[in-house]
C-alpha cells in the first residue's frame, strides 16, 4: 500500500524524540547539519533550532572563542527561545561551523589587504630575526618556518601597523571599527608586537646605540611597554598599563642576536640568545643564553625609556613590573635546557592555569 500523508509525517526524522534526534545529528559532519535545513520547512526549523545545535557546538568546539563566551556567562545548553533571540543563537552556530570549516580545508572565507607602515627617518620595523639553523631541521635553513610578522591577533582582534594612520591600530574585525594604539611610534625601532589575554606588548629598541661592544657591534637599550584592552561602550579601551626594560646590558640591532619572548596578563618571559663576541674565548656553540620571568600584572606610570640613570625609580618602588626568576647559561644547563649553537627551540610560553613553561 503507498504511505499516506499520515505515515509519511509519523516517519519523518523530526518527529523523533529529541534524545534519539540528538543521537542522529551528532553523527553527521558539522557543515551537513546546515545543509540539511535545505531538506524542506520542518526540517528547516529542527536544524536551525539553536536548543539542538548549542548542545553540539560545546561538544564539537569547546575550544571556540563563542563557546568560551557561553561558558563564561553560565549560558546553559538548551536555551529557552522565550527568552533568547532564535536567530542569533542561530547565526553563532553557523559561523563557528563555517571558520572551522575552512579552516579544515585549508582555505579562507575572505581575503583583506592592509597596508603597513615602512622605515622611515622618524621610526623602524626590525622584527626578531629567525633561526638560521636548527635542531628539528638540519639539513638547511628554517628562518621562513620561524619567521615572525609585524600583527597579532586575538579573538577577533587584529594589531597591526597602518601606513594609514602611521601608527599601530587595533581593527575589530566584528565591527570593522578601528582604534589607534596610545603608542608613539617616532624614534623607535619595534621590534614585536603580541596580543595575548587581551594585554598588548610591544617590544621595542632605541634606535642610537647605547654602549659598544666593539668596533663592530653595539647594543641598544629594549623596552616592552603594555596595554590594556578593555570593552568599552564606543568599541574598545586601549590604555596603558606599564613599561620595563626587557634586558639589563641591552640588545645588538642585528640578524645575529635574537630573543624570543610570551606573555599573558599577569607574567612575561623572555629568553636571550646572543653569539660569543670575546676575542679569546669565542666559542660558536657556547652563545650568551639567558632567562628571565617578570610580574607586569602591576599598572605603573614610570617609563624607564624616560630616565637614563634610573633615578626616579625610586619614587616607583613596589609598583610596576617585578623580576620574579632568572636563568643565566649555567642555570639553563642544569635544567637541561641551554640551547647553544644548534638550538632545538620551538616555542616560549606561559600557560595561565599551570603558569610558565
Amino acid at each position: 500500500m503507498p504511505e499516506t500523508d499520515a505515515t509519511s509525517k509519523q516517519l519523518d526524522i523530526c518527529t523523533l524524540p529529541q534524545e534519539l534526534f540528538l543521537m542522529i545529528l551528532s553523527s553527521l559532519q558539522p557543515p551537513d547539519v546546515i545543509r540539511c535545513r535545505r531538506v524542506c520547512k520542518s526540517w528547516y526549523n529542527v536544524f536551525g533550532n539553536p536548543s539542538n545545535l548549542m548542545p553540539l557546538l560545546k561538544k564539537w568546539y569547546p575550544l571556540a572563542k563563542e563557546v568560551r563566551e557561553l561558558r563564561e556567562k553560565m549560558i546553559p545548553s538548551h536555551l529557552d527561545l522565550k527568552d533568547e533571540d532564535y536567530y542569533h543563537w542561530q547565526r553563532i552556530f553557523d559561523r563557528v561551523i563555517s571558520r572551522y570549516d575552512h579552516l579544515a580545508r585549508g582555505q579562507p572565507r575572505s581575503t583583506r589587504v592592509f597596508s603597513l607602515c615602512r622605515d622611515d627617518n622618524s621610526s623602524k620595523w626590525f622584527r626578531v630575526p629567525p633561526w638560521d639553523s636548527h635542531g628539528s631541521h638540519l639539513s638547511g635553513r628554517v628562518d621562513f618556518i620561524f619567521k615572525q610578522a609585524f600583527w597579532t591577533y586575538e579573538d577577533g582582534l587584529l594589531v597591526y601597523p597602518s601606513s594609514v594612520h602611521r601608527s599601530l591600530v587595533l581593527l575589530d574585525l566584528d565591527t570593522d571599527a578601528t582604534f589607534v594604539v596610545p603608542f608613539p611610534i617616532n624614534n623607535k625601532v619595534i621590534r614585536r608586537v603580541r596580543i595575548q589575554d587581551k594585554l598588548l606588548v610591544i617590544e621595542w629598541a632605541e634606535p642610537n646605540v647605547f654602549h659598544w661592544l666593539n668596533d663592530d657591534d653595539g647594543v641598544h637599550r629594549h623596552f616592552a611597554s603594555s596595554f590594556d584592552i578593555r570593552p568599552s561602550d564606543e568599541g574598545w579601551d586601549i590604555t596603558f598599563r606599564n613599561e620595563w626594560k626587557i634586558m639589563f646590558l641591552g640588545h645588538p640591532l642585528s640578524d645575529r642576536d635574537r630573543f624570543f619572548s610570551s606573555h599573558n596578563n599577569t607574567h612575561y618571559a623572555i629568553y636571550a640568545w646572543q653569539p660569543n663576541r670575546s676575542l679569546y674565548t669565542a666559542d660558536e656553540d657556547a652563545p650568551i643564553e639567558s632567562l628571565f620571568v617578570w610580574d607586569i600584572s602591576q599598572p605603573s606610570s614610570y617609563r624607564p625609556s624616560l630616565d637614563p640613570t634610573g633615578r626616579q625609580k625610586e619614587d616607583e618602588a613596589g609598583k610596576g613590573p617585578t623580576t620574579v626568576a632568572r636563568f643565566g647559561f649555567r642555570d639553563l644547563g642544569f635544567y637541561s635546557v641551554r640551547q647553544r649553537g644548534c638550538p632545538r627551540i620551538l616555542k616560549l610560553d606561559i600557560n595561565n592555569e599551570a603558569g610558565f613553561e
